[in-house]
């Protein structure tokens, strides 16, 4: 009899713990997610004063994501102008060459996450972007919207690359290096003003020692030997390999609250050596500015009239048989047309057929009659 009390408050306490578990894993099932991504990374406190010491913490500020940015200041407009120029062997006897350009970016950044993007340069080229309500609308400066498939366009890395005008800059510049000025004020906020004292705060980062070489493809007449880089692909990687900054000068605006980039007014000028080193060296003179308005007002983007995506032509599966380059495999499914739809093509375009001579006698009897 003494055993049934013990078996009871076994019982009791194998409930009382599973009841507790229950009660933990439905708090853990139910509790609101863990942000993510831009979210979370707006979270982390950072201290702008520290900029000045701490080059990490300056490549993590003048390299923030805008998705970041919209978390930590909310909605807001900013604008970017760059002007650059290149020159490529000034000291020719031909006067070398010149390529230069103008460009505007204005960014909205709504409450909910939609944003407005609009790109245009001196050469009368540009686009817009609006994503809103989970949709994607693109046009062209003169054109109408279009709606354009999410799978199709990527709008948050658009956003990351028509406001680059200062992480680009500080790249070329392999680091700015900043020296905090003092405090200032911008559109009401407390903002820190650094200026800029040098340049290469951060040596380059190395490549993973694990990957394998870049592989290029080979032509025929190249024997086997390894292939090289295609000339646009050979400009591209002599301007990040081969680069250098020769001066940099200018301020940045950094908000105090938030350590979110408000602003920046960077001059500077950059070479690149070329391959051969007879050839003349390429020089790039950029001027970049960025500026933060509007911040925590509503840009009240609404979705604008749009045109559906053009449809685009029937993918063929089999192409080369389709076009005739060869011929079609024993029991595969033909690539033609069916014959119904060209037969109703071929006599929508057939003209009316002649009347037969009585229906003519017919015609003529009756408009003697008329």
């Amino acid at each position: 009899m003494r055993t049934l009390p013990v078996l009871l408050a076994l019982v009791a306490l194998t409930s009382c713990k599973r009841r507790s578990e229950d009660e933990a894993a439905r708090k853990r099932i139910f509790s609101p997610e863990e942000p993510i991504g831009a979210a979370a990374e707006a979270r982390e406190q950072l201290d702008p004063r520290l900029i000045e010491s701490d080059p990490a913490l300056a490549h993590r500020v003048l390299h923030m994501p805008q998705a970041e940015v919209a978390e930590r200041l909310g909605a807001h407009r900013a604008q970017t102008r760059v002007q650059f120029a290149w020159f490529r062997g000034p000291g020719l006897a031909d006067g070398g060459s010149e390529v230069s350009l103008s460009e505007e970016t204005t960014l909205a950044d709504g409450p909910h996450g939609d944003y407005s993007i609009r790109l245009s340069n001196d050469h009368n080229q540009g686009f817009e972007i609006l994503w809103i309500n989970g949709q994607a609308l693109v046009k062209s400066l003169y054109g109408p919207f279009r709606k354009r498939r999410t799978d199709r366009t990527d709008p948050a890395r658009v956003r990351e690359q028509a406001i680059a005008a200062l992480p680009s800059f500080d790249r070329l510049a392999r680091g700015l290096k900043l020296k905090l000025d003092g405090e200032t004020r911008s559109e009401g906020r407390r903002a820190l003003r650094f200026s800029v004292t040098g340049f290469g705060a951060r040596p380059q980062p190395k490549e993973a020692g694990d990957l394998p070489p870049a592989e290029f493809p080979s032509t025929p007449n190249q024997g086997g030997k390894p292939g090289v880089p295609d000339p646009d692909t050979a400009r591209r990687l002599e301007l990040w390999q081969q680069e250098e900054p020769i001066s940099v000068s200018g301020t940045v605006l950094v908000d105090a609250e938030t350590a979110a980039p408000l602003g920046c007014d960077l001059q500077g000028r950059f070479k690149v050596e070329s391959n051969s080193k007879a050839g003349p060296a390429a020089e790039l003179d950029l001027h970049s500015v960025l500026t933060t308005h509007a911040i925590g007002k509503d840009p009240d983007l609404k979705e604008p009239k749009f045109e559906p995506e053009p449809s685009t032509a029937h993918a063929v599966k089999d192409p080369l048989r389709f076009l005739g380059k060869l011929p079609v495999a024993p029991g595969a499914a033909s690539t033609e047309e069916p014959a119904v739809e060209e037969e109703d093509d071929k006599a929508d375009e057939e003209p009316a057929a002649t009347p037969a001579p009585a229906e003519k006698e017919t015609e003529k009897a009756g408009s003697k009659g008329h």
